[in-house]
């Protein structure tokens, strides 16, 4: 394009990728549409991240900060981003060469606060997995009606959504930094699912680089301290919604993530095995096992085989010897690390 559409930013948010930033930049610059600016938020990298950032001084706009986590780099690149539409970019991953054409579309035939698109999963060098994020299809269930089934609607990565510089405005800066030094992203898009339309792009429109480093993400629990995290993040999005409540008029029952299965899974498996690091001590294992039970019946994204599995398997976790559940931890988390899947 020449110009004659609404400036959009790509926020690019990096920490220690060196070797990958260079993918994401020139994917961000690679746009058919125009006019886009380029944002690159280096949160205190100490390889070869700012040298590599240095060579594209003239294409993109930097900002340089000490090491304070992603909620403080995503307040960054929100207070730089001047365009109508922002994408935050992980800077391990990168965009098709038409997805702002096809963003930016979206946003424009409708009200949308939020667009958001399939991520294809590939290996370091980019070569395909064979797997899109979100696992799930897109739902045409409302956000805030799967907010308040299960705390949290079908949404990808961070990397898959754009969000609408108003929407941004209304909900940043980030006000608990150390809160969001990880997956700043369930901020975001959490909230997004409040304010208003979320508009769903069916088509894979970027890549998320599965390389073993990444914290967040997709992939299987790599350890205990890893396995908290990732249930722990839905707790923080969740409490960032009820705080948010009286913001956007929307208010949902407290601890609705209970009734996710994969959530519940984790936090069953969790205060399993080691009850005394569970992170959420009223936690008792009767009723995460209830609550499993539900979301197996009631999630809507499981077909009628899978919603056995799902049950059968909550009901095996109840009832195995903990001594048992290293090995089942062993056998349902080192495949998800090898290929990612969700």
């Amino acid at each position: 394009m020449d110009g004659q559409g609404h400036l959009a930013t790509v926020v690019i948010v990096n920490y220690n990728y060196g070797q990958y930033i260079a993918d994401a930049i020139d994917s961000a610059l690679g746009q058919s549409y125009g006019p886009v600016e380029v944002v690159v938020v280096d949160d205190g990298s100490t390889d070869i991240s700012r040298q590599t950032i240095g060579q594209y001084k003239d294409r993109v706009r930097t900002v340089f900060q000490d090491n304070r986590g992603q909620g403080a780099a995503y307040n960054a690149g929100w207070a730089a981003a001047r365009g109508k539409f922002v994408l935050f970019l992980d800077s391990d991953d990168v965009l098709t060469a038409d997805a702002m054409t096809k963003i930016v579309a979206a946003f424009e035939r409708s009200d949308a606060v939020k667009v958001q698109f399939y991520l294809e999963q590939v290996d370091r060098d980019l070569a395909s997995l064979g797997c899109l994020l979100p696992t799930y299809k897109f739902s045409t269930i409302e956000p805030r009606k799967q907010i308040a089934n299960y705390g949290y609607y079908v949404s990808p990565p961070a990397s898959g959504n754009a969000f609408r510089k108003t929407f941004l405005d209304a909900i940043m800066p980030i006000a608990d930094e150390k809160l969001y030094r990880h997956a700043a992203d369930g901020f975001t898009t959490g909230l997004a699912g409040l304010a208003g339309h979320v508009e769903s792009i069916p088509e894979r429109l970027g890549f998320y680089r599965v390389h073993g480093a990444n914290y967040g993400g997709a992939g299987g629990a790599t350890s205990m301290a890893h396995l908290h995290h990732m249930f722990m993040r839905d707790i923080m999005r969740e409490n960032t919604q009820h705080e948010f409540g009286n913001c956007f008029d929307f208010h949902f029952s407290a601890d609705r993530s209970r009734y996710c299965p994969g959530h519940t899974k984790l936090r069953l498996l969790s205060r399993r095995m080691f009850p005394e690091a569970h992170p959420i001590k009223a936690d008792g294992v009767a009723a995460l096992v209830f609550c499993g039970l539900v979301s197996a019946l009631r999630f809507p994204h499981l077909t009628l085989a899978k919603r056995f599995l799902v049950a059968m398997g909550f009901i095996m976790l109840g009832a195995m010897p903990r001594a048992m559940l290293r090995a089942h931890f062993d056998a349902v988390t080192s495949p998800q690390q090898q290929h990612k899947i969700a």
